[in-house]
């Protein structure tokens, strides 16, 4: 056990690579070479301009000139068959950020450039000539969707419960929700998925609860029970820490984390430049690992809110040859958040599966591919390594396979009646009280 629980973590720590490359963008608009909106496009049914009506809370996501249909054309934004727009709410994660922009480093708008091999093994890297869109590109494509971008990154090291998160996300789905006449979906990566459930756990400023104004929520990699990995990291540091003299430099970075941490909550600053680190000891890292107190006291999914969850599963070790198949060594989920995690409190779930350290016929025709297409990058495709998994957390955002089911699944949610119309008098109901009900009946 402590050697899985070892492994697990320094996979973890490998994985936060990503997170390290982000940093702060510069202005709001990001310099993006994008389309400009038409008015016809962002003009409500109701006759008003949500974009501008709601600007101070969520913004119009750009469509981007290269971003492109799978035919090679430019994306049109389009009304569905009845002539609805539907506002579609992108919530990022935790210490990430997202304003849609041709400079492609938000999650959300980098280049769908992986996918995961259905019949199992390590999945591919797509060669350039095959990158087509964004996942919010894709998401453009879905007749009704107008999409928006929710960004909560001066304030991204605090937990869900900060005004500027949480509480605000609040308002925008009111502010959207009223604009619109239509329920917004709410799409959401990693603790995004935490910041929808305390936005749906408040109520409007006509005290009515703002789950009864959201349809659906299409969850990627959401630590709905917390982050196992986290948990570990932080276990063995602590540990570490205190053991007598050898100990010692353990502690000093346990106690340099959490300075930069604090200074990350105070100022949104960091201390050695990688915001993951910064704000590992931060109030929102902590409440992210699993069994904070702050995760307990997080209320949970509501029963009328449809949510859909997006899972990633790394399996390490195992042997698959003439028929013969062990069990693997390792489940890892998408190294961040583990499979069960992910699916808590959804009704529906799609997961993609990647293998590694497999004793087979396949993973030994990899390895070779692999070795012989060294050095080309991405002018071929060719088969990922651990490293670079299409079912790693933030792979997820920009893998084949979860993007094209968000995708129909969006599809599927707009082709529904969406419209939002207020309680009858003596209807309402407090969010705090649904949750109750809710929490009771699990």
């Amino acid at each position: 056990m402590r050697r899985r629980t070892t492994i697990a973590a320094l996979a973890a720590v490998l994985s936060f690579s990503p997170l390290a490359a982000q940093a702060a963008p510069a202005s709001a608009d990001g310099g993006t070479s994008s389309t400009p909106r038409s008015v016809a496009t962002s003009t409500s049914s109701a006759g008003v301009d949500p974009a501008s009506a709601c600007g101070d809370l969520v913004q119009l996501a750009p469509v981007l000139s290269s971003d492109h249909t799978p035919d090679g054309k430019q994306i049109t934004p389009k009304p569905t068959a009845d002539g609805r727009r539907v506002p579609v709410i992108i919530v990022h994660g935790w210490v990430s950020y997202d304003t849609h922009s041709d400079a492609r480093d938000h999650l959300f708008s980098q280049y769908v450039d992986r996918t995961a091999d259905p019949a199992g093994g390590t999945g591919y890297l797509l060669a350039q000539s095959q990158y087509r869109s964004s996942l919010i590109g894709m998401l453009q494509q879905v007749p009704g969707a107008e999409v928006y971008t929710f960004d909560y990154s001066q304030v991204g090291s605090r937990w869900v419960t900060d005004p500027q998160i949480g509480p605000k996300l609040s308002q925008a789905i009111e502010c959207l929700s009223d604009s619109y006449q239509q329920k917004p979906v709410l799409v959401t990566h990693s603790m995004g998925g935490l910041v929808a459930r305390q936005a749906l756990s408040n109520n409007d400023s006509k005290g009515r609860p703002i789950s009864g104004r959201v349809s659906n929520v299409l969850a990627v990699g959401a630590p709905n029970n917390g982050s196992d990995s986290a948990q570990m990291i932080a276990s063995a540091l602590t540990i570490g820490s205190e053991i007598p003299l050898a100990g010692l430099p353990i502690r000093m970075l346990w106690d340099y984390i959490g300075q930069c941490s604090e200074q990350m909550d105070a100022t949104n600053t960091t201390c050695t430049g990688i915001r993951a680190v910064d704000a590992f000891r931060s109030s929102g890292g902590e409440a992210l690992r699993t069994g904070s107190a702050q995760l307990a006291q997080l209320p949970w999914w509501l029963d009328n809110v449809k949510v859909t969850a997006y899972v990633g599963d790394i399996q390490m070790g195992g042997i698959s040859l003439f028929g013969l198949n062990s069990p693997r060594l390792l489940d890892l989920g998408d190294l961040l958040v583990s499979v069960d995690s992910a699916k808590a409190g959804s009704q529906r779930s799609r997961q993609v599966n990647c293998e590694y350290g497999i004793i087979s016929t396949k993973s030994a025709e990899t390895g070779l591919v692999r070795l012989m297409l060294a050095g080309q990058g991405n002018s071929v495709e060719q088969p990922a390594d651990l490293l670079s998994s299409p079912c790693f957390h933030e792979a997820m955002l920009h893998e084949t396979t979860i993007t094209g089911d968000l995708q129909r699944d969006l599809t599927e949610v707009l082709g529904a009646n969406t419209a939002w119309h207020a309680p009858a008098a003596g209807s309402e109901q407090s969010a705090a009280a649904t949750t109750v009900a809710v929490r009771e009946s699990r």
